[in-house]
């Protein structure tokens, strides 16, 4: 085959690949099986033998397999998948597994070498099944029953039981383990266990009408009592032949005050326990060193903010043996500060008018490695800095976002998930030493790769009331005619803060390949982050303080204002959708300002925040405060049902019946109220259906409601 005809072949193959794309459709997209299938995820890193260990679905079924990948050589290993996988698994420093198989815990010996699940050592033989193993040292704590258990990593050896009063009423956990940074000469382990008094939390009723007669689900919701004990376990046996164990009741100065506790954190010479704690409402933060010997506890840091505090996924941790690294939004961004243990000594570290929303530290060689948006709100990489931040250097230049980082023992590499528009995460590695990236794990479906799909215009306007600017996607038709007016959907994202308009690939993947249907359909879609969400600054997040639903629609109208000044759009043609926290929005939006939403679809909608304060009342401590006098009108102020009878367009209520988040309370009641107030309105259930679906027959049922309402009413 002569050169010529070999350029023209490869020149009509790529012609080709161009210009085919697959047809998008809502059944395409929500297939029996998803065309966005399980994503990569991070299990161990071993320094020892230059590999990683991960989950990954390179057979686009929707089920993980098990890989080794050694990032010195490139040499990729899959496990085989069979009945006999460990349901859990840690790898030991030796190169030894310890894991799980039909409910009982066993040693697989020179497991990195042999890449085999052996049964060499077996560590229980109950009838019961162990779970949640942890390794400290030579040992391992488990649980068993809900109680835990904790014994040599020897066959002969006896298991000790640490805790026996596990109930439907009193839970325990561990929130604190001894000889996390592996220095520590202490010959005993110490463990810091919180026990939940659940006997003061509400009884909450889930109905389930699918079986052949009702059952219900019951759980208890709200806040528990707290008790805090300490034990010290001598891992040098006592007479009985067993490890001794010493216990102590751990209290704040302060015990009319119930915290929530963030991090616990042993130093690294286990003579001290930090404490990072928030009040419930989530306007004070304060820190505690308690002196474990004098048993004496000592507040070393304390800030309060009117609106409430978010964390992020900056861990407090000794950078070493004095020195606390901790993330706080003081300067009104989160940022990273450092303290000493006795409170003296506080700075920051770094950070600005931008977002660290995670950092991993290397105590070796006293740097600090972060992602950022340090460039523009929208997009997330990966820098360094030491620990007195007295430099900042940017170490990846993606379109995309990089996130999940995790740095190998011997701090050599750091490896990290990045995505982009059009490509869901994968696993990624930087080399320090060379200064260079790679791509790990290329696991996309090609059920997903083969659709053209439509990139957003990424757009910034700002509001009318304050001014504050605002991001936002605008997404177009393929032959978009910028001298016509289109119909325009917006959708608005949940959880209240969560950030939906970045480079990377979107938390929403459904809603962004249905924008890509909704486009090809002559629709515009319109996203934004409204205020509260993250990536934007404290007070950004809380404007919304205590007036839940006002400022998110004013920077959704003053979006749709920017549009139609642009003259795209058809303002007697704009809808609205979204679920959970968007759902909120949808139902506020077609409610109060029906000059602006023409049409609404509302998903699993919070339309009452007292039900959600009975369910979730982390969520609505800080926004609303305490359920009581003071607050009720700042409750009823921010619900929907309380301007339910003000509605005067089209609206779709949808809810999962089983759902225990947003509760499908909240779908009847409204439903009720709209009943009562002698409303046109549509309901869809399902029955099968929790907050999140599981089912594609569910998915695709719902958006193809979502089109036929939107084509019906904004056509």
């Amino acid at each position: 085959m002569t050169k010529l005809l070999i350029l023209f072949i490869q020149l009509l193959l790529l012609l080709y690949t161009q210009s085919y794309s697959q047809e998008v459709t809502l059944e395409y997209i929500f297939s029996d099986t998803a065309i966005v299938n399980a994503r990569p995820s991070l299990k161990f890193i071993s320094a020892k033998d230059n590999k990683i260990f991960y989950f990954a679905d390179d057979d686009y079924d929707g089920s993980l397999s098990f890989f080794d990948y050694n990032y010195r050589t490139a040499e990729l290993y899959k496990y085989s998948d069979t009945a006999d996988t460990p349901s859990e698994f840690t790898l030991l420093s030796n190169g030894e597994l310890l894991f799980i198989m039909q409910g009982d815990l066993y040693v697989s010996k020179n497991f990195t070498s042999t890449r085999s699940f052996s049964k060499d050592v077996r560590l229980t033989n109950t009838d019961s099944y162990e779970y949640s193993p942890e390794v400290r040292d030579d040992f391992v704590i488990y649980r068993r029953s809900g109680n835990y258990f904790m014994k040599l990593i020897d066959s002969a050896a006896s298991e000790l039981q640490l805790t026996n009063d596990e109930s439907d009423t009193l839970s325990n956990q561990i929130i604190g383990v001894s000889g996390a940074y592996g220095d520590s000469l202490n010959p005993s382990i110490r463990l810091l266990f919180a026990k939940y008094d659940k006997s003061t939390r509400d009884e909450l009723l889930f109905p389930n009408y699918t079986r052949e007669f009702v059952t219900v689900d019951k759980q208890l919701r709200g806040q528990s009592k707290v008790k805090l004990l300490e034990y010290e376990i001598n891992t040098t046996k006592g007479n009985s032949g067993k490890p001794v164990i010493k216990e102590q009741i751990i209290m704040f100065p302060d015990t009319s005050i119930r915290y929530s506790t963030q991090y616990t954190l042993y130093s690294p010479d286990v003579k001290n326990i930090i404490f990072d704690v928030d009040n419930p409402d989530r306007h004070s933060r304060k820190m505690f060193n308690y002196d474990i010997t004098g048993r004496k506890m000592t507040e070393i840091y304390n800030e309060s903010y009117e609106g409430w505090f978010e964390r992020h996924s900056n861990a407090t941790r000794f950078i070493n043996d004095n020195e606390i690294i901790f993330e706080s939004e003081v300067n009104g961004y989160n940022s990273l500060y450092k303290i000493n243990k006795d409170g003296s000594g506080f700075s920051k570290v770094v950070g600005d008018n931008y977002t660290i929303l995670e950092s991993v530290v290397d105590r070796k060689n006293k740097k600090v490695y972060f992602t950022a948006n340090i460039e523009t709100p929208v997009k997330y990489n990966i820098y360094e800095t030491d620990l007195n931040g007295s430099f900042i250097n940017k170490l990846t230049n993606e379109e995309g976002d990089a996130v999940d980082m995790a740095i190998s023992q011997d701090a050599q590499y750091i490896f990290y998930l990045y995505s982009y528009f059009t490509q869901p995460s994968e696993i990624y590695y930087y080399d320090i030493a060379g200064k260079t990236n790679l791509r790990i794990t290329n696991t996309i479906n090609p059920k997903f790769t083969s659709v053209n799909w439509n990139i957003p215009e990424i757009i910034t306007f700002n509001n009318k009331e304050d001014g504050q600017l605002i991001y936002g996607f605008l997404y177009k038709p393929k032959d978009f005619n910028p001298k016509k007016k289109h119909p325009l959907i917006c959708f608005a994202h949940g959880a209240g803060y969560l950030q939906n308009v970045t480079t990377g690939y979107s938390p929403y993947g459904d809603n962004f390949m249905v924008n890509t249907f909704l486009t090809s359909q002559g629709f515009l879609i319109f996203e934004c982050d409204f205020r509260g969400s993250l990536g934007y600054g404290a007070d950004f997040r809380s404007k919304t303080h205590k007036n839940l639903g006002y400022w998110e629609l004013s920077d959704y109208m003053s979006g749709i204002d920017y549009l139609d000044n642009r003259g795209i759009i058809d303002r007697e043609k704009v809808g609205i959708y979204g679920g959970s926290y968007g759902g909120f929005i949808t139902l506020m939006s077609v409610f109060r300002h029906p000059e602006y939403f023409k049409a609404g679809v509302a998903l699993r909608a919070v339309s009452n925040w007292r039900l959600y304060y009975y369910g979730n009342r982390w969520f609505t401590l800080g926004r609303l405060g305490d359920y009581n006098n003071e607050n009720k009108n700042f409750y009823e102020q921010s619900s929907p049902i309380t301007f339910a009878e003000n509605l005067s367009v089209p609206l779709l209520i949808t809810h999962g019946m089983l759902d225990d988040n947003v509760f499908f309370q909240d779908a009847v009641q409204l439903t009720q109220k709209l009943i009562d107030n002698k409303k046109d309105f549509e309901v869809m259930i399902y029955p099968k259906e929790y907050h999140s679906f599981h089912l594609q027959t569910s998915w695709l049922d719902q958006y193809k409601r979502i089109y036929k309402f939107f084509e019906k009413y904004l056509k």
